[in-house]
Parts: C-alpha cells; sequence; structure tokens
C-alpha cells in the first residue's frame, strides 16, 4: 500500500509537525535547516510558547497557528506559513515583529537584554514578484550607503514555496543544494487544493531519508500524522464546512429562480456568495477554483467581490 501524506501547508498539519513539544528534534532540525544554522551557530534547544492545539469552531475557522520558540541561544523565532495571498504581508510581517520585539522586555529591565526576534514567512506566492526571483530572501536594517547593520535584533526570512517548485522542476541538477531543500520539498509535496501529489519529490525524500536521520524522523512522523484518524477527521471538516457552505449557495440560488424572486432576494444572493467566496478565499483556495466549484465565470468573482 503507498504510503499516504497530507499537506503539510494546511494549518493545523504544519503546527502539529514542526511546532509540538513531542517533536523538538524535528523543529530544531527545521530551523536550522531553513537558518542555515552549523557548528556553533546551531540551535540545540528550543522553549515553544505557544502550544495550544488547534480547535475547529462552529464557523469553520482555526485559532491562530504560529510556531513561535525561544532558542537556547537566545532567540525567539517565529514561523508562519501563509497559503492564502496577503497584499499587505510585509507590513503584517513588521507588525507582529514589533509585537514580538517589544514583548520580551519586562518591567526593570534593560533594552540591552531585549531578545533578538526572527520572522521566518512561509509563502505559496511571490512576495516582491518585481524585484526578485530568489525563493529565499533575508532582510536586516542596514545604513543605505555603507550597508552596516543597525542591529542584528531584526532579521526577516521570506521563502516562496511556488517558487522553490519552479526552480526544483527546472533546475535542481544544476543548483547547489542547501539544508533547506528538504524540508521545502516536504511542505511542497502535496497540494490539497490543486489535488496533487509528487511523487518525484517523495522519493528523493525517500532517499534522502537513508542517510539523513532527522529527514528520516520527519518522515516517519508525517507519515503517522497523516493516518491518524483525528487529524483525518479536521481535514475532512475542513473540506466539508466548504461542501456544505456551497451547498446551501446553489441550493438557495435555485429556489430564487424556480420562485422568481427579484432584486431584493438577488442582492441578498450576492451577499451570501460574496461571504462564501471571502471564506475560501480564507481557506487557502485560488480565485480559478472557487470559479470552477460555484459555475461562475472568474470574472464574476472579482465583480461580486466589488460590488
Amino acid at each position: 500500500m503507498p504510503k499516504e501524506y497530507l499537506d503539510l501547508k494546511m494549518d493545523f498539519m504544519f503546527k502539529q509537525l514542526f511546532g509540538h513539544p513531542s517533536r523538538k528534534r524535528i523543529t530544531m532540525a527545521f530551523l536550522n535547516g531553513l537558518l542555515n544554522r552549523t557548528g556553533r551557530d546551531r540551535i540545540v534547544d528550543v522553549q515553544y510558547e505557544n502550544t495550544e492545539l488547534p480547535k475547529e469552531t462552529e464557523d469553520g475557522k482555526m485559532s491562530r497557528l504560529d510556531v513561535l520558540v525561544f532558542t537556547d541561544l537566545g532567540e525567539r523565532i517565529n514561523v508562519e506559513i501563509q497559503v492564502v495571498h496577503q497584499h499587505d504581508m510585509p507590513e503584517r510581517v513588521l507588525y507582529y515583529w514589533a509585537r514580538l520585539f517589544s514583548s520580551s522586555l519586562s518591567k526593570g529591565q534593560e533594552y540591552s537584554e531585549l531578545s533578538p526576534t526572527i520572522m521566518l514567512t512561509i509563502l505559496n506566492y511571490p512576495l516582491f514578484p518585481h524585484e526578485t526571483d530568489s525563493f529565499h530572501t533575508v532582510f536586516h536594517i542596514r545604513e543605505d550607503e555603507e550597508h552596516f547593520l543597525w542591529s542584528a535584533h531584526l532579521e526577516f526570512h521570506a521563502i516562496d514555496l511556488s517558487q522553490f517548485m519552479v526552480k526544483w522542476k527546472k533546475y535542481r541538477k544544476e543548483m547547489k543544494r542547501s539544508s533547506e531543500w528538504p524540508w521545502l520539498m516536504m511542505l511542497s509535496a502535496v497540494d490539497v487544493r490543486k489535488r496533487e501529489v509528487d511523487e518525484g519529490i517523495l522519493n528523493e525524500l525517500e532517499v534522502l531519508a537513508m542517510n539523513e536521520q532527522e529527514i528520516r524522523e520527519a518522515l516517519e512522523e508525517w507519515e503517522k500524522l497523516s493516518v491518524s484518524p483525528e487529524n483525518r477527521y479536521a481535514y475532512e471538516m475542513r473540506l466539508k464546512w466548504l461542501r456544505d457552505q456551497l451547498s446551501n449557495i446553489r441550493g438557495e440560488r435555485r429556489a430564487g429562480m424556480e420562485e422568481g424572486l427579484k432584486q431584493g432576494l438577488e442582492q441578498g444572493m450576492k451577499q451570501k456568495e460574496r461571504e462564501l467566496i471571502r471564506k475560501m478565499m480564507a481557506k487557502g483556495m485560488s480565485i480559478t477554483e472557487i470559479a470552477h466549484m460555484l459555475d461562475l465565470a472568474e470574472e464574476e468573482i472579482h465583480k461580486i467581490l466589488k460590488d
């Protein structure tokens, strides 16, 4: 029987594999890989600052699921995965960094005791599409002309999984491999929205796992989480919520047409459609996928959102 894996870009799956105390070794390997930490800079211990489990609510929303840790090196690292395009992401990251950075100082402490705070944002779309085609960009505050640091306490990482996949498919044999590759491959291998599983990536991960204990451990835990009845139930509940909302909208549309209801009902339907579309987008669905599910043209989707 072939192995089955759930999409790690789904927030609760990401949280369970990379943000649970029982899998601390995987979390540290993940962070060291993405931050390219080696030697004395390598993270050897973390303390979790938010370990609450996700909870499904009546309206289908999930609690916010960042992985926030305090390392043995005295750093706070916040990891967020975001597959829905957010046009204000740079400002959002800056805002959350400011809150985390300032909250690390207790009353009576000196400013020198503030913890270096690192934001690691994993996206499934390019954050700066006109400035770079790199899949991993790193930011600090530097002087404009001489480029020296204002402070090493601020560090932003933006990782674009979509650009990683482009380069992995086209140039992987020519590109220099780095420690982050296996982890980005895990995040990219399964795409529940497109209903795709990249067997090539999974096969390559299996090969890497034969020689790399941390990768082998992560794959084993990922597989266990994927076959867990509780996780599969949460997975299906997400999809069920979307299907139920879609069914209700379609049923009301048919009823409205059959009864010949006029503009008032149509406006109400448009409002419900608009709410549904926004909720579907918040779940990570693209305009193309939403248009297909609602049996509407993409232009109609954009028009509904603007009205």
